[in-house]
């Protein structure tokens, strides 16, 4: 217990396992970033797919996992997510940079960011998935929008948190 504001708080230690999934994510945000911020469109989606579809065996081998007879639903998730992520980045960089005097770096930065902040949910909502006994047959879309809508009440997921994420990613570099 430690004392918080006056009040007493239970605070609960990361255990190794969760420790190495962050580190698991935390990896790929990076490379997702790295793809939204060099590639063009397109490849960028195909590149991120990947990253997140090597991201979620990783987690399931992590967690022990079954995987193997989840891949095609996990590249068609991985797919649908980076898909989701580019079009967002897209309306992102239009609301952000409306004049295009930023050119193609300004928008390159929005894309990694988003990128990044997408691969960095997906791959909380995995971990989290797995910390609770799920197996990859039992996440499905709606599961997964259940997840991260638990988490966003929560207060665990959302742009401030996995931008913070990401600085600390960057800051450890």
């Amino acid at each position: 217990m430690k004392k918080q504001n006056g009040t007493t708080a239970s605070v609960t230690e990361p255990t190794p396992l969760a420790e190495a999934a962050d580190d698991i994510v935390k990896n790929h945000v990076l490379l997702s970033s790295a793809a939204g911020l060099f590639l063009s469109s397109g490849l960028d989606i195909a590149a991120v797919t990947g990253i997140q579809y090597r991201m979620a065996k990783k987690l399931a081998e992590l967690y022990e996992v079954p995987f193997e007879d989840q891949e095609v639903r996990t590249v068609l998730r991985a797919l649908s997510f980076s898909t989701i992520a580019r079009l967002f980045s897209s309306g992102a960089s239009v609301l952000f940079n409306p004049n295009e005097k930023s050119g193609r770096w300004s928008e390159g930065l929005t894309n990694a960011a988003v990128m990044g902040f997408f691969t960095g949910a997906v791959g909380k909502i995995y971990s989290l998935h797995f910390e609770r006994g799920g197996t990859m047959e039992g996440l499905g879309i709606d599961q997964f929008v259940e997840l991260a809508r638990e988490q966003v009440e929560r207060g665990e997921l959302n742009p401030a948190t996995i931008f913070s994420f990401s600085s600390r990613i960057w800051q450890s570099l």
